[in-house]
């Protein structure tokens, strides 16, 4: 009886649009073009560390800015192309508590991990938070360069790359690959793709991230919505993007 039950669930459930192969391969592109806008910001960071002109860095601020757009676009026109859920979800006092409570869970969670790696690596910092904090600390002055450096890093940081991030591993990755009813193979393998591409360097770090993942992907499948993830995703990113404006103004 359950395993009929079963089998109906699964055929009544929605697959995926196109060719199951095709999404994978653009999955894949996509996947090599999440960071960019990351990759921009650097740049411009490494641009005013190396003294280079203020109308260079102004000009490649703002291909970078086109960039960014573009590549927001081009993710969300894809999601909504190849989504079978509804995009209607809107944000309640509960559902913003609830976020709040997941983003409290997710900062416990980073910090127990970061407990194991200071006792076994005597290091509490990913490879990944090293990166980014080596960006700004090489911001010793604030000129109008670093100035727009680092409001453009801080900017991409905080709330372009959880958009695309979330867009991607959580929202397409899911509905473009999977059945409306798969749960746990998602999960799993979203979130292993998730950590591989922040850095780690250990695998201590590496379970922090896939947890990291695996809980903005509970947060996703909760209501089947996007928006949660994305401001769990930037309110995470955002303690991260205070402590790096603490080390620059200090």
């Amino acid at each position: 009886m359950l395993k009929r039950m079963w089998n109906m669930n699964y055929s009544n459930s929605v697959k995926p649009k196109g060719n199951r192969i095709v999404n994978i391969l653009i999955f894949i592109g996509l996947m090599l073009l999440v960071s960019s806008p990351t990759i921009v910001a650097s740049s411009i960071i490494y641009s005013v560390v190396n003294h280079v002109s203020l109308w260079i860095i102004i000009g490649i601020t703002i291909i970078g800015i086109i960039w960014t757009i573009f590549m927001m676009w081009l993710f969300r026109w894809y999601y909504h192309k190849k989504s079978y859920e509804t995009h209607q979800h809107r944000f309640r006092l509960k559902d913003i508590l609830i976020n709040i409570l997941w983003f409290i869970a997710l900062r416990i969670t980073i910090g127990i991990f970061s407990l194991i790696m200071q006792s076994v690596y005597n290091d509490s910092t990913s490879e990944n938070d090293k990166i980014l904090l080596n960006r700004m600390e090489q911001l010793s002055n604030l000129s109008v360069s670093s100035v727009i450096g680092l409001l453009f890093f801080l900017i991409v940081i905080i709330f372009v790359a959880p958009y695309l991030e979330e867009l991607l591993f959580r929202g397409i990755f899911k509905e473009t690959i999977f059945r409306q009813t798969a749960f746990l193979l998602p999960l799993i393998i979203s979130s292993v793709i998730f950590s591989s591409l922040h850095g780690s360097t250990n695998w201590i770090s590496f379970l922090m991230y896939m947890a990291l993942g695996m809980c903005f992907y509970m947060v996703y499948n909760r209501r089947k919505n996007l928006k949660d993830s994305m401001m769990v995703h930037m309110l995470n990113n955002a303690m991260a993007g205070i402590a790096m404006v603490i080390m620059v103004f200090t």
